[in-house]
C-alpha cells in the first residue's frame, strides 16, 4: 500500500470493517471547496447550463446530458466534491451452491465511512445496465451520513426508498437484479468515466434536472465567480425583455454570443 495512503487511512480504522481492499485505494484526502463555495453553487437559478457556459469558455468540456444519466425525481439537484469509485464485472460469478459463492465486494459501508458529508459518492460501473451497483441499504447508510447525493454510471434499485429519504441519486437505469457477487469494485479515489466524461476525486458535481457537470477542483472559485457575473447579466437581459425594451437596447445589455 501507498505509505501516503496508509498514513490517510489511520484515522479511519477503529472504523473500517475490511469491505474496501486498501490497495485499491489511490487516494483518502480529497480537495473540498468551503461552504461559502457550495452554497454559492446551490444559489445559481440555472444550475449546470450556466456553469456549462463558463467550462466552454475556459476549454472544458465535462458535461453530462440528463437523458445519458437521469434523476430519480426531477426536482433533484446536486451540489458536492465527488468520491470515485470504479467497479468491474466479477471476473468468477457466483455458482449456485453455498460453497461456490464468492463474498461480495463492493466496499459497502466502508465507502461510506471514508466520505464526509456533503459528499458525492460517484460510482463508474462501466454503464451496466443488468445489474446494481447502489440499493436501498447503502442509500439509508449514505443518507445518514449526510452525503449530498449519488451517482451511478450503471443501474441502481430500491427506487421507491430513495425518493420516499430524499436521497438525490442519477443513474443509467434501473433493475432489481442485485449487483452482488457480480460487480465488484476495482478502485476507490481514482480518475473515473461517467457518461463518457473524466471526473477526478474531489472535483465537483453539479446536477439538476438538464444533467450534470463536473467542475475541475482548481477551477471552483474562478468558476462561481463567472457564474455568478452570467447569472446577473442574464437577469439584466431577462428584465430588459420583459419591459419591452428596443431590441438594440436589450442586446446591449448581454451581447447576442452570449444568449
Amino acid at each position: 500500500m501507498d505509505p501516503h495512503v496508509e498514513a490517510e487511512l489511520a484515522p479511519f480504522a477503529a472504523d473500517l470493517l475490511g469491505l474496501l481492499p486498501p490497495e485499491m485505494i489511490r487516494r483518502v484526502a480529497i480537495p473540498r471547496p468551503s461552504a461559502a463555495i457550495i452554497e454559492g453553487y446551490k444559489a445559481l437559478p440555472d444550475l449546470t447550463s450556466v456553469v456549462a457556459d463558463i467550462l466552454d469558455d475556459l476549454g472544458f468540456d465535462t458535461a453530462i446530458p440528463g437523458g445519458r444519466l437521469s434523476p430519480l425525481a426531477p426536482e433533484q439537484r446536486l451540489v458536492g466534491p465527488a468520491v470515485t469509485v470504479r467497479q468491474a464485472r466479477v471476473r468468477r460469478p457466483a455458482g449456485y451452491g453455498t460453497a461456490h459463492r464468492l463474498v461480495p465486494r463492493l466496499g459497502g459501508l466502508d465507502q461510506v465511512t471514508l466520505s464526509r458529508p456533503g459528499d458525492v459518492l460517484l460510482i463508474d460501473a462501466g454503464g451496466a445496465d443488468d445489474a446494481s451497483s447502489f440499493g436501498g441499504l447503502m442509500a439509508t447508510a449514505v443518507h445518514s451520513r449526510g452525503l449530498a447525493g449519488v451517482v451511478v454510471d450503471g443501474c441502481v434499485r430500491d427506487a421507491e426508498s430513495m425518493r420516499r429519504m430524499g436521497l438525490a441519486v442519477w443513474s443509467r437505469g434501473l433493475t432489481p437484479r442485485t449487483g452482488k457477487h457480480r460487480l465488484e469494485i476495482v478502485e476507490f479515489n481514482g480518475v473515473v468515466d461517467i457518461g463518457g466524461t473524466q471526473v477526478l476525486p474531489g472535483d465537483l458535481l453539479l446536477g439538476d434536472r438538464d444533467g450534470l457537470i463536473a467542475v475541475p477542483a482548481d477551477l471552483v472559485d474562478d468558476v462561481l465567480r463567472r457564474a455568478q457575473a452570467a447569472t446577473a447579466g442574464e437577469k439584466a437581459l431577462i428584465d430588459s425583455v420583459q419591459r419591452g425594451d428596443a431590441p438594440r437596447d436589450s442586446m446591449a445589455v448581454l451581447p447576442p454570443e452570449k444568449w
